[in-house]
């Protein structure tokens, strides 16, 4: 297809929507099982004769190719400037010159709305992100090929197969910063990150615009060897993918784009790109959504013949998964539900798994956190259904998680690292050692637990969780002077007196919190622009060096049931005041909380007898924490079970909603 693409001679050349039976959209142009035309959204395109004959004959490459189309009967690009007028000359070739001169394009794909700049100029980088309202988060680039991709990343041959398979994912791997030197990648485009997100074109449309009129990819340099390519949906909204929305949102209102590029081929299923994270061993999913979602996970045998669950996930990184037939099956992405129009969005993406496996759920699963949208939301579906709702602890959600994806039911141990959840004692849980079962789970230990100043506001300014580990790690106001404490000269005693008071300070044992708190006191975050972004920093940070420096002793041993921090705290903060570099004491944290971890697991498993631990959670996202953690558990001689087919972070948490939910009732 990308031949026909590019070939002259060609009835399809430079025709975005060139597809055939192995290639094209299908999950987001479907409306019905099963998949022929007739319920996809390309009926509204009658075949002309000369692609019926191409549908007709087995022998051609396009047999039964259900969105095959070409320029005589299939859809069209349409390009809007702001003012709403049409550019002259070709959609595509208007995007390139936009594009070349520092603009920002906005670019339907399969599953709705990219925004796209050079990434080689710093000014249009700039102006997305200030347009977008995305201060620090790193953006994705689209690149020609694996070997352009090879010089800006160190890439595995795993994260090679997703890049470049059929799933076409953007694949975060560590920085080359001499590729991003040589290709003029700037550095606002990933600022506090040693990763970069690249991706592969997906679509026709990113062929074309890579390459000009009369290049071929493979022989022919492209154009455009790097751009900067990004959902063109705001913070906290759902994907867009309706044209006139887009145009009325992104170049009309908003003014972010300045130019539209969009299609009549209407999107029935809205998805984002997935996104993987390179790993030892296979890369992990951080997001699931086109080509890789609908997911259908075999159920355990005991959880096989229950009636139908739906689930929701939770309030962050939201997807809604569906139980039945023997099988869990996790829908689309849908993101954090800070909108009432995410919230539609998740709404609508349950009830299209519903229709799709013609299922109506006898219960409706959901987060146990009271204040949660989705936790309003599951009962209002529950009563539209006549079904029942079901609450399920967070971190019991995410473990079950873990053990279908590796078809395991329990007993087994599981360390649940995350930012928070609502525990069982109506405090905020985060760094949990639980024994689980899809049935039940009992919290055996968990990190110390101690306020978060300011509730919620603790997850925007890190500071408030790094002054919280001040205090406990020095009660008696001893702690020596750090660049920190010249920072935050004033509002501490306020705030202290708000802690000791319990006011708007609730208790957690978030390990994210811990990871925020360590960030801010090596000043790698003081406020956080996206969610992590302190921890990320500090990730960044360990891995620079392989030097480390002790942290803590690995024998101490908390109150039972609790996994000290505060020493470490202690240590790293008494040493960075004589003088130790920041990055030996990022990495020396990273090594001795796995060490502190791994010790109390291993502490479990010798009381318990049980040798299998799962690992879920959104810290598990951080690589170095995960391999360290992993190698220690290993040496201690248990089975370690990590997600790799579902996210480690809120995007599996529903498919364990389900689960537990089934066999709770």
């Amino acid at each position: 297809c990308r031949s026909d693409l590019f070939d002259p001679e060609d009835r399809r050349h430079r025709y975005p929507f060139t597809h055939c039976s192995a290639c094209g959209p299908r999950a987001s142009v479907l409306r019905a099982l099963p998949y022929d035309r007739e319920r996809t959204t390309l009926d509204a395109f009658p075949p002309c004769a000369a692609c019926r004959r191409e549908y007709g004959d087995a022998d051609d490459r396009r047999f039964h190719a259900q969105t095959l189309a070409c320029p005589a009967c299939g859809p069209g690009l349409a390009a809007h400037l702001p003012d709403g007028r049409a550019p002259n000359g070709d959609a595509v070739e208007a995007a390139a010159e936009c594009l070349a001169a520092g603009g920002i394009v906005a670019l339907k794909g399969y599953g709705g709305f990219h925004l796209a700049c050079d990434a080689t100029r710093r000014e249009a980088v700039d102006r997305l992100r200030k347009r977008k309202g995305r201060p620090t988060k790193p953006f994705a680039l689209l690149v020609p090929d694996l070997a352009t991709a090879r010089e800006l990343a160190h890439l595995g041959p795993e994260d090679e197969h997703w890049l470049a398979g059929p799933a076409r994912a953007v694949v975060v791997a560590p920085r080359r910063d001499a590729g991003c030197r040589a290709l003029g990648v700037a550095r606002e485009v990933a600022p506090a990150s040693g990763d970069l997100g690249v991706l592969l074109p997906v679509a026709p449309l990113h062929w074309l615009l890579l390459y000009g009129p009369g290049a071929r990819p493979g022989v022919d340099a492209p154009r455009f060897r790097v751009l900067v390519f990004t959902s063109a949906n705001l913070s906290d909204e759902p994907t867009l993918h309706d044209d006139t929305e887009a145009r009325a949102r992104l170049a009309g209102i908003a003014g972010i784009a300045d130019l539209v590029v969009g299609h009549d081929r209407a999107v029935a299923r809205p998805s984002d790109d997935p996104v993987l994270r390179s790993d030892a061993g296979a890369p992990i999913p951080l997001r699931l959504s086109r080509a890789t979602t609908p997911l259908a996970l075999t159920l355990p045998q005991g959880a096989r013949d229950s009636e139908p669950v739906l689930a929701l996930g939770g309030d962050l990184k939201a997807a809604p998964a569906l139980l039945g037939r023997g099988e869990v099956l996790l829908g689309e992405h849908v993101g954090d539900l800070a909108s009432v129009e995410a919230a539609d969005a998740l709404e609508a993406r349950a009830e299209a798994l519903c229709r799709l496996l013609e299922l109506r759920p006898a219960r409706v699963a959901h987060d146990r956190h009271p204040g949660y949208v989705g936790t309003e939301l599951a009962a209002h579906l529950a009563e539209r259904w006549g079904a029942s709702p079901v609450a399920v602890q967070h971190h019991h959600a995410h473990a079950a998680a873990c053990l279908v994806e590796h078809g395991r039911s329990g007993p087994a141990l599981a360390l649940v690292l995350d930012g928070a959840g609502w525990g069982d004692d109506d405090t905020l849980w985060g760094g949990e050692l639980l024994r689980v079962t899809l049935r039940d789970a009992v919290r055996l230990a968990h990190l110390e637990a101690l306020p978060m100043p300011g509730g919620d506001a603790a997850v925007r300014e890190p500071w408030r969780m790094a002054f919280a580990w001040l205090r406990r790690a020095f009660p008696d106001d001893d702690a020596p002077r750090l660049p920190w404490h010249a920072r935050r000269a004033h509002g501490l005693a306020t705030l202290a007196r708000a802690m000791e008071r319990g006011v708007a300070s609730p208790l957690t044992s978030s390990c994210g919190r811990l990871f925020d708190a360590v960030a801010s006191l090596l000043d790698r975050g003081d406020s956080a622009g996206h969610e992590g972004a302190a921890a990320m920093a500090l990730e960044a940070l360990a891995q620079t060096t392989d030097a480390t420096l002790q942290l803590g002793d690995e024998t101490a041993a908390g109150s039972p049931g609790v996994i000290p921090a505060a020493d470490l705290v202690r240590d790293l903060v008494v040493a960075r005041a004589d003088g130790a570099g920041p990055a030996q004491l990022a990495r020396g944290f990273h090594t001795a909380l796995a060490a502190r971890l791994a010790a109390a697991a291993a502490g479990a498993a010798q009381e318990t007898g049980l040798r299998e631990i799962a690992l879920s959670g959104g810290c598990f996202q951080n690589r170095l924490l995960a391999a360290e953690l992993t190698a220690r558990l290993q040496d201690a001689g248990l089975r370690v079970l990590r997600h790799r087919r579902l996210p480690p972070n809120d995007g599996g948490l529903a498919v364990g909603q389900t689960v537990v939910a089934a066999l709770r009732c």
